[in-house]
């Protein structure tokens, strides 16, 4: 299916010539597209967008032999990917607070001293309950909460396999509630 925009050509010498092109390079256009954007959704528009743009180039396209217009239609879809990627990067970068995100409802009014003395209590109650764990368990929680490593990493540096990481992770965050549920039992 040719894009609507190339019926709107006058000439029509140079309507067939881009239908043709269209038509003869559409797989190649879509593919490199794809490999600029990684989204099938969009590949569609950005070739319809490189047809746009070649269409003021007919003089241009029409003087290169097969090859060099090839090159010049992978270029064109090509800048035309890169310039998508480019304006939705932007867009991302580009934060929207309405009011209804507003930033200053998220942020707590004020902290009272029973709130910083219970947390207090449940670090030490935390800390003292993986003192109690064996050394590998406070290795695992250590390298993986506190350094942030991932499961590799810490395969790694701990010479466990790295298909055992999230299960010896999972037994060690049990056992450190069990722990903690045995200390609140006894309060």
């Amino acid at each position: 299916m040719f894009p609507f925009i190339i019926s709107a050509i006058e000439n029509d010498d140079d309507r067939s010539f881009i239908a043709q092109l269209y038509e003869q390079h559409y797989p190649l256009m879509k593919k490199k597209a794809y490999e600029f954007t990684r989204d099938y959704s969009i590949t569609d528009d950005l070739v319809n967008d490189a047809i746009i743009k070649l269409m003021k180039k007919i003089p241009t396209l029409r003087s290169l032999d097969c090859y060099k217009r090839t090159s010049y239609i992978v270029y064109t879809i090509r800048g035309v990917a890169i310039n998508h990627n480019r304006q939705q990067a932007a867009k991302s970068k580009k934060v929207y607070l309405g009011i209804s995100d507003d930033l200053m409802d998220s942020i707590p009014d004020t902290v009272t001293i029973d709130e910083i003395c219970a947390a207090q209590e449940d670090y030490r109650e935390l800390g003292e309950a993986i003192e109690q764990l064996s050394e590998r368990d406070r290795s695992l929680l250590y390298n993986k909460y506190n350094l942030e490593l991932s499961d590799t990493e810490i395969a790694k540096i701990m010479d466990i396999p790295i298909n055992n990481i999230r299960v010896y992770l999972m037994r060690a965050r049990q056992r450190a509630l069990k722990i903690l549920a045995r200390r609140e039992y006894r309060k």
